[in-house]
């Protein structure tokens, strides 16, 4: 009797504990319930590849130079490198420089006086991962800056990405946010003009640039001062105007290589480029060391965006949307009412077969069904975890596996009651003999569960949410609790089977 109160106690506490957690906390629901928007993105893999020729064709350049190798020039493309030698005497000098300084390159191609050299197969794959996994992390901040509950960004495929913000149903700000490569790069200006002028002056190691326009064109050193890899931090504020424009703060290291920049270059013009266009080209008045403006005729909203991306990094690489869906909140409410109604329904007919089939007993079952019920939802909250359209369908699954177990134990019960034992031995008979089984059957869907959200994606692992927590609630209240219920019923002398 004592282990009795025990456990009534237990379970009232914790029967308190989940109504007290659905009723004051609010449950997180994913975007087929809430609204919001559905993207698939994909990252602009031989932008990146370029990108990456371009940044080693300089290192190797100077290599071959220091190492007495005569070439006349090294053009990178997104095929690979392309080196030009002078002397074809040179060529397995080359090679071998290449094997012992550039391991993860080879020769891809020969022609007279061309040597054409890319990435191993296996440094390829690693370079696209890479960039999938950083655009990924880089994406997963700025939408937190954003303040959206519970998004999903995840991987798809080989080479994109699903992105799902619900509750947010402005397509044109996400995808501002969410797509702009924010490239931040604090270049020396070598002379501003027309186009044509300044072309006749580019070589390769300047670049000729637009402003935010494209009426006004600058002659820029191709190699930067600072990056936004250099930023500490970047903020909204306002110009000597009132006008709103983004502060940044540099690193440590930044901010030396700024100051030293900026105290040898007094009476330059320092472009500020933001992806590859020049939002403004102020001239260094003194030393600045850790601290700079960005202004350019921004909104409130354009200002405070570009905040947040420079926050949070900016992409490896430009993306291209694939696809955008804006589901809205209307599609999600009725689908909320739907899987209500079908949760009832089922709900009240499972009690109906329960209590026509188990009498008493049958009330226990009712009982421990809303426990679990009440359990999984408080879990499902507790845990940070997403309702979605799935995931009731988990719920009302999970209804059906409480029911299979005490299915098999009341069966088990009246069998040992028809071989002469007294309620309370059959009852205690009927779980011991039993349990092995209902052991199987949730720990075999737990399995399932952990797989389902380990390889799934989205609605797949909100369907293994559900499925994982209602499981485990299952177990505590339909084995446990409703042992206790009955053996309470047993003392009460109100047992029936």
């Amino acid at each position: 009797m004592k282990d009795l109160k025990v456990n009534l106690l237990l379970l009232i506490l914790i029967l308190s504990f989940s109504v007290a957690v659905v009723l004051l906390r609010p449950i997180n629901l994913g975007l087929d319930l809430k609204g919001g928007i559905s993207m698939v993105i994909q990252p602009d893999m031989n932008y990146s590849l370029e990108q990456e020729y371009e940044r080693i064709s300089k290192d190797m350049e100077q290599k071959f130079r220091e190492e007495g190798i005569r070439v006349l020039d090294v053009v990178a493309s997104k095929e690979g490198i392309k080196i030009e030698l002078l002397d074809e005497g040179h060529y397995t000098k080359l090679v071998s420089l290449i094997e012992k300084e550039f391991p993860r390159f080879t020769v891809a191609g020969r022609q007279k006086g061309e040597v054409l050299i890319r990435f191993k197969d296996t440094e390829l794959e690693q370079l696209k991962n890479g960039v999938l996994n950083q655009t990924i992390e880089v994406l997963r901040k700025r939408i937190d800056e954003l303040g959206v509950v519970q998004p999903v960004i995840t991987r798809i495929g080989a080479d994109r990405i699903l992105v799902e913000l619900p509750g947010v149903l402005d397509i044109q700000r996400a995808k501002s946010i969410v797509g702009k490569t924010a490239l931040l790069e604090l270049k020396l200006v070598v002379e501003a003009g027309p186009r044509e002028a300044l072309q006749e002056k580019l070589t390769k190691d300047y670049e000729l640039l637009p402003d935010q326009t494209g009426n006004e064109w600058f002659l820029l050193e191709k190699l930067p001062v600072v990056t936004g890899a250099d930023l500490k931090t970047a903020y909204t504020t306002t110009d000597e105007f009132g006008m709103p424009a983004v502060g940044f703060e540099l690193t440590g290291k930044g901010a030396e290589v700024f100051a030293r920049a900026t105290e040898q270059n007094i009476g330059r013009r320092l472009a500020i480029v933001l992806d590859k266009r020049v939002i403004s080209a102020p001239v260094i008045r003194s030393r600045i060391s850790d601290r700079g403006q960005i202004s350019g005729n921004f909104t409130p909203e354009e200002a405070k965006e570009l905040a947040i991306v420079l926050r949070a990094g900016a992409l490896p690489t430009k993306v291209q949307f694939l696809q955008e869906v804006v589901v809205g909140p209307s599609l999600g409410r009725d689908a909320i009412e739907q899987g209500i109604k079908a949760g009832v329904a089922g709900f009240l007919l499972l009690v109906a077969i329960l209590i026509g089939r188990y009498k008493t007993a049958g009330i226990t079952a009712t009982f421990s069904i809303i426990l679990n019920a009440l359990m999984l939802w408080a879990g499902l909250v507790l845990l940070g975890g997403t309702l979605t359209l799935p995931g009731i369908a988990g719920i009302i699954l999970n209804m059906g596996i409480a029911v299979d177990s005490n299915v098999l134990i009341f069966e088990r019960v009246k069998e040992e009651l028809r071989l002469g034992n007294s309620v309370r031995k059959s009852i205690e008979l009927g779980y011991r003999r039993t349990l092995s089984a209902v052991w199987d059957t949730h720990i075999t869907l737990l399995v399932a569960a952990l797989i389902l959200f380990q390889f799934g994606s989205g609605p797949v692992k909100g369907f293994a949410t559900t499925l994982t927590i209602g499981t485990i609630a299952s177990f505590i209240s339909n084995v446990y609790f409703a042992k206790v219920l009955l053996e309470l019923l047993s003392k009460l002398k109100f047992f029936k089977v």
